[in-house]
């Protein structure tokens, strides 16, 4: 079986901050619109990588305890607070897959995670638009969310919920995918978090003990780019001991691939601390010739970087069909 699909990651922002985006933001990342939650307590606004993942800037309105109350997120202050995962088909076999896997995990030393069953979500796109998919949540004593990754299912076509378009996955910075992210807890703890990783994704650790690496899927796959990873390990820096401490774990160091030649081969934080609490986000440039060509699809244009041309091309979501929805994304 292939890993699961690495569907999107959820930042928390202040309400203030998803009306008018930060310009650390809107400098690097094209941000699309999301819409209204359908308990009207959420909203968000979306950036659409073109490996198919997305990054979900998400408020409670008017940053109200009522809005809080009662929410699974209800908790979170902000900053990059979950990440979800998808699979081909519906989410019962899925999830009936990873509870198995997981009563064995849980009796071997895993963290005591159970899964809920699939509930529905909805929200309103601005243009109207219902749209609709089923989220799988981990549950268990002293399980916090984000802790362990959710897992959300389509049951409008998925292009409703994630709807890549040239104009929408085009970014200043270059933006094609996510490289990595990292869930730092305390080192005592490494091990059986890995352990029930491994049960959840049906994918064995390819790090260490210390510092377990988890290798998922893209929903797109972008010639020449690796996976997405999944990195568990104990904080390092103060700042993330302190946060670890107070928090029990930290989500951070989202790390995010993105072409450029003249900073191939370098990498620069771009989140800015002072506008709040948010984790760490990082550009990665690869070295050429790793430019973006998709997976077993001809070239349909020319995509500009600072530097040569590069041909660019996405492949259409693994779960819907043709003649339902287009995406294929050209320059």
């Amino acid at each position: 079986m292939p890993p699961p699909h690495l569907d999107h990651i959820v930042i928390f922002v202040p309400y203030a901050s998803l009306q008018s985006v930060p310009t650390w933001l809107t400098t690097h990342f094209t941000v699309s619109p999301g819409g209204r939650h359908g308990d009207n307590k959420t909203e968000n606004k979306l950036i659409l990588l073109p490996d198919g993942c997305y990054i979900e800037l998400i408020a409670f309105i008017d940053d109200g305890a009522t809005s809080r109350e009662g929410h699974w997120w209800g908790d979170k202050k902000t900053g990059i607070a979950d990440l979800a995962f998808t699979t081909e088909g519906a989410a019962g076999p899925c999830i009936d897959g990873v509870a198995e896997r997981l009563t064995k995990s849980n009796a071997e030393g895993g963290l005591q995670v159970v899964y809920q069953q699939p509930q529905r979500g909805a929200r309103n796109r601005p243009d109207g638009t219902r749209v609709e998919w089923e989220v799988t949540f981990p549950t268990g004593k002293g399980v916090q969310r984000g802790l362990a990754p959710f897992f959300c299912h389509d049951v409008t076509p998925r292009d409703l919920r994630v709807p890549l378009r040239e104009t929408s996955a085009r970014h200043p910075s270059g933006a094609y995918g996510v490289k990595s992210l990292t869930i730092m807890i305390p080192g005592e703890e490494v091990a059986g978090l890995a352990k029930t990783w491994e049960a959840i994704l049906d994918s064995k650790n390819e790090g260490t003990e210390k510092e377990a690496r988890f290798t998922v899927g893209s929903v797109h796959k972008v010639e020449d780019t690796p996976d997405p990873v999944i990195i568990i390990k104990a904080p390092e820096e103060e700042w993330q001991k302190e946060r670890v401490k107070d928090m029990g774990f930290l989500i951070s160091d989202l790390k995010i691939g993105a072409f450029n030649t003249v900073l191939a081969g370098t990498e620069k934080r771009v989140d800015a601390d002072e506008e709040f609490d948010f984790g760490r986000m990082l550009l990665e440039y690869p070295l050429p010739p790793a430019w973006p060509r998709a997976d077993g699809m001809e070239a349909v244009g020319q995509r500009v970087w600072s530097g040569p041309p590069v041909p660019f091309q996405v492949s259409r979501t693994h779960n819907a069909k043709v003649e339902e929805v287009s995406l294929k994304i050209h320059a």
